[in-house]
């Protein structure tokens, strides 16, 4: 299994690179030639970083003129299902995942990929299946190469030296010691047989002197064979096992986002532009603000972008251009949306403003208007659309937020992040917020009836009916090939299940088609695919209302309960529970509350002489339609912007083999399980006796 590598000064002669892959991609559609969809078939998961990385790499294909068909995926049950498919096409040879794949044990068994076909695992979940990064490459009887699988690393392979050194040792010691149990076996059996011939002739002799018979057997010239055998120490092989033990079981984490790294293949082809580029920023956006990568993480994949910003994007003329589509570096709020939204509700719908000053109660709500006053902007401009605010309060907000925020506890209220221009058409729209609309067209675009402000409905919805369903624009996900995409509906009531199966499928279409770039004017009138995405941007405001909203109930009915090992709440009951029904969001919430309660939490463990390394969270909402709780695992950490590995993915399963509870683990992300309603309790108890 070829281990790529990212491009880098480092790279030493014999090892190969992502080129080195697509390369071998291109000359396989050359070589077997054809038209068909079905011989490239690229399995995407329904996670914003699967999504970008997938348009990102159609880009590729299509200027290399790559027939290619792509398959949204949202769970284990689903891959099996889809691989199953793409395989009875004789088309097939190249079979490419994105966002899926890293953590599968034993790659090859799971596909059971027919002779030259290969995989590519392009997948930023973490930790990998040690078997996929230090497996040798299959080939067949005759030296012919059967199937190759080519593991698209991130560089920091390098550092499971002595994790590769101790899976060697088990892995070839045990092969090894396997072929000697072989051996001694045969050897054994042929001893036996020769000696059942010998007593065959002794009792044909007629020959009646016993002590003939003995000197027989003890003047025999065979020897005896004796094996030796080269197995490991009993302690060197107890302490390779534990490496690799403890390699799996410190958790779930990320590397480098799939869309960074198929965008580093682009740079390597020399065929970045700035729509590749934006995907990227995106894509590293997301993992931020998602908590899947910490702070110093961020900065290093920050620094190498700003770069290719800087390299793609000069310096812009002193005369407008309405067709600027310019990427730029800026400096970014912790608020929410808040270009598009209004100066208070995106402070008040932060998680960082949240845990600081408390917003869920109303003593919190109190102390953001006091913040306001005191930077004096009045509480009518703050609860104004941010577009029209008054411009001089608008420049006036980075030098008063740093002035009086500290105050406050706001320390961090800015990162570094990007903006991109869209010339006179329409306002520019940041990294952040691009996450925001994407998440939430993944999340809820299809399959469920949600309600959005319209603009300008805030200050008198109640006379002019501000709030309206929402709905997608246009026939998302009619892309050819690329898809046969379910019917779309609106109806939420689900009540067919093969229709609710397809959810993910119809989101996850209607995302893809909101990442077009293209914007023109036709007359008078508008015309652009970024308008999907800026559609979203009240779509993304009712999910983070509905965040807010049962995190505060949560909150103020001191749902969460102090277990033995982490703190657990569970939502039985309100307006949302099959909108926290679905994982994303779950996560989303279990995040938010974490942000909320980690100073509080710190503070009480400290007060009793404990310095928490991580504050570990299990969050349940009842599925009221399945009858099944849907439960998450988060493992927060006591400093913000820090992030610590997920130690629920292997301790759900072991609650779940051990208590003999039946429990459902089919997402990629594993520290997702869905958990009979009677069976929740007893899960919990079960969860509670894993080390976490």
């Amino acid at each position: 299994m070829p281990l790529l590598q990212p491009p880098g000064p480092d790279l030493r002669p014999f090892e190969l690179t992502y080129t080195d892959a697509y390369s071998s991609i291109v000359s396989r559609v050359r070589r077997r030639g054809g038209s068909g969809s079905g011989s490239v078939v690229v399995f995407v998961g329904v996670d914003v970083d699967g999504l970008l990385a997938s348009r990102i790499l159609v880009s590729l294909f299509r200027q290399d003129d790559i027939p290619y068909r792509i398959i949204p995926i949202g769970g284990y049950a689903e891959l099996e299902d889809k691989t199953a498919e793409a395989l009875e096409s004789e088309e097939l040879h190249t079979l490419i995942l994105l966002s899926i794949g890293a953590v599968l044990p034993n790659l090859e068994s799971f596909f059971d990929l027919p002779a030259g076909v290969h995989l590519h695992v392009i997948d930023s979940h973490r930790p990998w299946a040690l078997e996929s990064l230090f497996d040798v490459d299959n080939v067949d009887e005759d030296g012919v190469e059967a199937n190759q699988i080519w593991i698209w690393g991130d560089g920091d392979e390098s550092k499971l030296d002595e994790v590769k050194k101790s899976w060697e040792a088990l892995q070839y010691n045990d092969v090894a010691d396997s072929d000697d149990e072989e051996d001694e076996d045969d050897d054994e059996d042929d001893e036996d047989e020769e000696e059942a011939d010998d007593e065959e002739e002794g009792e044909e002799s007629e020959t009646e002197e016993g002590e003939g018979r003995k000197r027989g057997r003890q003047g025999s010239s065979r020897p005896k064979k004796k094996r030796r055998r080269g197995g490991m120490a009993p302690a060197a092989r107890e302490a390779h096992a534990r490496r690799i033990e403890n390699y799996y079981s410190a958790g779930t984490h990320f590397g480098m986002s799939s869309a960074q790294v198929v965008y580093l293949l682009a740079t390597m082809l020399e065929r970045a532009d700035n729509d590749l580029l934006w995907w990227a920023i995106i894509a590293v956006t997301c993992q931020y603000a998602s908590a899947q990568i910490d702070r110093d993480q961020y900065d290093i994949y920050q620094e190498v972008l700003s770069d290719e910003v800087a390299r793609l994007n000069p310096e812009a003329a002193k005369v407008p251009n309405p067709d600027d589509r310019r990427i730029s570096s800026s400096e970014e709020f912790r608020f929410v949306l808040f270009r598009h939204w209004n100066l208070f509700d995106s402070m008040l719908h932060s998680g960082y403003v949240a845990g600081r000053l408390g917003i869920w109660k109303e003593q919190g709500k109190k102390r953001l208007r006091g913040l306001l006053a005191k930077m004096g902007f009045p509480l009518q401009q703050a609860q104004q659309s941010y577009l029209h605010m008054d411009m001089a309060l608008k420049r006036d907000l980075p030098n008063k937020l740093e002035a009086i925020a500290p105050e406050y506890g706001l320390v961090e209220l800015v990162y570094p992040s990007f903006v991109r221009s869209y010339g006179f058409f329409l306002a520019a729209m940041s990294a952040a917020d691009a996450v925001e609309a994407l998440q939430a067209l993944l999340e809820a675009a299809h399959g469920i009836r949600l309600e959005t402000e319209v603009e300008g409905g805030a200050g008198g919805g109640e006379w002019f009916g501000g709030l309206k369903v929402w709905r997608p624009i246009g026939n998302s996900g009619v892309n050819g090939d690329e898809s046969t995409p379910a019917s779309r509906g609106d109806t939420p009531e689900g009540d067919d299940p093969k229709k609710e199966q397809q959810w993910h499928v119809a989101n996850f279409w209607t995302a893809y088609d909101a990442c077009d770039e293209y914007v023109w004017a036709v007359g008078v009138q508008l015309t652009s695919s970024i308008k999907e995405l800026r559609h979203a941007l009240p779509l993304a405001k009712t999910l983070h209302h509905a965040i807010v909203r049962q995190g505060s109930a949560i909150l103020d009915k001191a749902s969460i309960k102090k277990l033995r090992t982490f703190r657990f709440a569970a939502v039985s009951e309100g307006p949302d529970l099959r909108l926290f029904s679905h994982p994303a969001l779950l996560s989303r919430l279990a995040v938010w509350l974490v942000d909320a309660t980690r100073d509080k939490w710190s503070e009480g463990e400290s007060h009793h002489g404990k310095h928490p390394k991580s504050l570990p969270f299990v969050l349940a909402c009842l599925n009221e339609e399945k009858d099944i709780y849907s439960v998450i695992g988060f493992t927060g950490a006591p400093e913000f912007d820090s992030v610590r590995k997920n130690k629920f993915s292997l301790a759900f399963t072991s609650a779940s083999q051990e208590s003999g509870i039946g429990s459902r683990q089919d997402m990629f992300d594993q520290s997702f399980v869905e958990v009979h309603k009677g069976d929740l309790l007893q899960f919990i108890e079960a969860v509670q006796l894993r080390s976490l």
